[in-house]
């Protein structure tokens, strides 16, 4: 007797987990338990398939595509509350996660953790392992980003804007560095080795950044001493005073509350461009129908009153109307169209 999920199409809507049934897939009906509807067997699984797919690829249209990492995160979760053992989700979910980092709290070591407790779940023979290694070298492109993105957010022409600004910077350093050697030992695992070496070159060159010598706008040099027990970096001062020629620019820093009215380093870390795209436009097809209601109503007005003198300002207002809804129209198609191409 084989048992298998089925999903009812006919009940509980406000409880999606309720839809969802131990099906045996040797006999030749079956019923939901909740509400009695029968069915074939096979369509029952077929609609529980079709339901997590769908889930799956919402998901990673709005983390590879739209770049909307929390809402990927959430659906991930979603399928995972559907089918805890999901291992798609599972994974999608810790790359929505390294996703979720911002310029002052990454989450490497988070997904570090989690990704240790289940990393077995991913060698198993009976998993896809050109799925893990995507995984994993996306995974690793997102460290490689982000610590792009977090140095120009903390510099101002090559130079940390402050002390805490280079702390900040070493730390995520580090917990790149601890994440990194985690994918490194996962590609050996799984025995991958066409980006092995670039990623182990890469993360000793990152690792050599300990030693770098780090100017801050003020010209003061500073340098990274060690790491205390809980991985808080130990800077120094050194004795050399560099002319920066930045007295110009006005300073930003992480401080939020800073009482020199200083610019606040903004949080964002990743692109926010294709997630402006994307919801502008999910906005775009109700402003066009609503500009075409508007549009209607102008046309049904000038026909009414097209003796007065007042009838080619409604014409005029009636093709303006008409104009922006088009446009909205295109703006919809133009920006679907940008987001069906995957980023990541």
């Amino acid at each position: 007797m084989a048992m298998v999920k089925g999903y009812c199409t006919n009940c509980n809507k406000e409880n999606e987990a309720r839809r969802i049934f131990d099906v045996n897939s040797d006999t030749r009906f079956c019923y939901c338990p909740h509400c009695g509807k029968k069915y074939r067997p096979r369509v029952a699984v077929a609609n529980y398939q079709r339901t997590i797919s769908k889930y799956l690829k919402k998901a990673r249209f709005f983390l590879f595509n739209a770049g909307e990492a929390q809402y990927a995160y959430n659906l991930y979760a979603y399928v995972l509350e559907l089918e805890p053992e999901n291992k798609t989700a599972q994974l999608g979910r810790l790359l929505s996660l390294a996703y979720l980092s911002t310029v002052r709290r990454n989450r490497f070591i988070e997904v570090l953790q989690l990704l240790v407790i289940e990393k077995d779940l991913f060698h198993d023979k009976a998993f896809a392992h050109e799925q893990y290694n995507e995984f994993l070298i996306h995974l690793e492109n997102c460290t490689e980003t982000y610590l792009i993105n977090v140095k120009k957010a903390l510099t101002l022409k090559g130079y940390f804007y402050d002390v805490d600004c280079i702390k900040l910077y070493f730390k995520h350093v580090k917990d790149v560095i601890e994440l990194r050697r985690l994918i490194v030992s996962e590609l050996m695992v799984i025995g991958v080795t066409a980006n092995l070496s670039i990623i182990s070159d890469e993360t000793k060159d990152l690792e050599k950044q300990y030693n770098m010598t780090c100017i801050t706008v003020d010209g003061q040099d500073h340098s990274l001493a060690h790491f205390t027990k809980n991985g808080e970096p130990i800077i120094i001062n050194g004795v050399k005073q560099e002319d920066t020629h930045l007295s110009r620019y006005r300073m930003s820093t992480l401080d939020v509350n800073n009482k020199k009215k200083l610019n606040v380093i903004p949080d964002k870390v990743f692109p926010v461009l294709y997630s402006r795209i994307y919801r502008t436009s999910e906005i775009a097809l109700p402003l066009a129908i609503v500009n075409m209601a508007i549009a209607v109503t102008m046309l049904v007005l000038y026909f009414i009153f097209i003796k007065l003198a007042c009838a080619p300002y409604i014409m005029g207002t009636f093709i303006f109307f008409l104009l922006v809804c088009l446009s909205f129209l295109t703006l919809k198609i133009i920006f679907e169209l940008l987001l069906k191409k995957a980023r990541l």
